[in-house]
């Protein structure tokens, strides 16, 4: 015989999903006091699954934000990488990037130019393979297993459950824990398919990489040319706490599900890399010098109109999905939407979670004034 479930809910938030974002906005909700815990189906340990975006990431500080609001959120994330930098060496290293083209798409005066370090036009003789012009700066990388580790292990430090539960529909994690009335909607690209959610503005952003070892690559290099194909990109990025290695890249492919690396792809992106930076071969002539540790695809949760970060009031229907002990009467309920990033995730993630934060905060005082 089941046991009833609880009247109430230990814990004030359930956070849906432990990719990046969510453990981010766990961390920073939990930071504040409020009670939390995490549902997903993949947890951070999982950095070999090909079912979420998170451990497949470059990932590296170079934003691309189009408006105030993603400024803002890269900027805040920019300087608390900075401080990450200093305490956690092996998870954020600051480095020089290197960027280039032979048609500028306005990366010679990007909006961050005063955000990072040392903005300034490459020499002529600095431009790597066959392109003319680039500029420099300082920036940052990070390695994403480490950085999500460091998130999932304060979370546990504050005893904030990471449970593994997948979920057909977002009314389930009302329940799981006990009735609990707020619940943050980080579920990336799962907010395609999730019941109560099913946003048909999400799809994948196919990304492929490989991941090679090449300890004296220390420079982070990047092809913005506005005549590169669709779907093609070029990058470098050295990853700290790595043992030297590097991931290069790769693809932005919209709406490809495929998990599994193309040949003529891994191909065509170990030479790409190559001719902008021959160190990646440890002295060997050609790409196929290039000591390759694996071959990656990661699905970028991407959404047309960009992130979703928004409050919506919605009501439980009791039925089969949501078992809250027997409970027959409808109740009302808050989802903070936190999904739809696409390959912003790190660069954008702690700017994110302090607005998913304040958002929360300003519900819960709002709840607490109506008592």
């Amino acid at each position: 015989m089941a046991l009833p479930k609880p009247e109430k809910s230990p814990y004030d938030v359930v956070v849906l999903g432990a990719g990046v974002l969510g453990l981010a906005t766990a961390d920073a909700l939990s930071a504040t006091g409020l009670r939390v815990a995490i549902l997903a189906r993949d947890l951070p340990e999982d950095v070999d699954s090909a079912a979420f975006a998170s451990p497949w990431a470059g990932a590296n500080w170079s934003s691309f934000g189009n408006n105030e609001s993603e400024r803002r959120r890269d900027t805040f994330t920019f300087e608390e990488f900075g401080r990450l930098a200093k305490s956690h060496p092996e998870i954020v290293t600051r480095r020089q990037f290197k960027y280039i083209w032979n048609k500028d798409k306005g990366y010679s005066s990007p909006w961050y130019k005063d955000v990072v370090f040392n903005f300034r036009p490459l020499e002529r003789s600095e431009v790597p393979g066959p392109y003319s012009e680039g500029v420099s700066f300082e920036s940052y990388t990070l390695n994403p297993h480490r950085y999500n580790a460091l998130l999932a292990s304060r979370l546990r430090d504050r005893g904030v459950p990471i449970v593994r539960k997948r979920v057909s529909s977002l009314d389930e994690a009302f329940a799981h824990f006990g009735p609990v009335d707020y619940v943050v909607n980080a579920t990336g690209l799962g907010a395609k398919s999730l019941l109560g959610v099913e946003d048909p503005a999400v799809f994948p952003d196919r990304g492929q990489t490989a991941l090679v070892r090449a300890p004296k690559v220390d420079i982070c290099f990047g092809v913005r040319d506005a005549n590169m194909a669709e779907g093609k990109a070029v990058y470098v990025i050295p990853r700290p706490g790595s043992g030297g290695c590097v991931i290069v890249g790769g693809t932005n492919i919209k709406g490809e599900y495929s998990t599994l690396p193309r040949r003529e792809m891994a191909e065509s992106i170990l030479q790409n890399a190559f001719e902008i930076c021959p160190e990646l071969a440890n002295g060997g002539a050609s790409w196929k010098d290039i000591e390759v540790v694996s071959h990656n695809v990661g699905l970028r949760p991407a959404r047309e109109g960009g992130l979703r970060l928004e409050i919506e009031e919605r009501m439980i229907q009791p039925d089969a999905l949501v078992p809250e002990g027997g409970k027959s009467k409808s109740r009302p309920v808050t989802v903070l939407h936190c999904y739809g990033i696409g390959p912003a995730g790190y660069q954008a993630n702690l700017g994110i979670a302090e607005e998913a934060k304040e958002i929360t905060l300003k519900y819960f005082n709002k709840q607490r004034s109506r008592l």
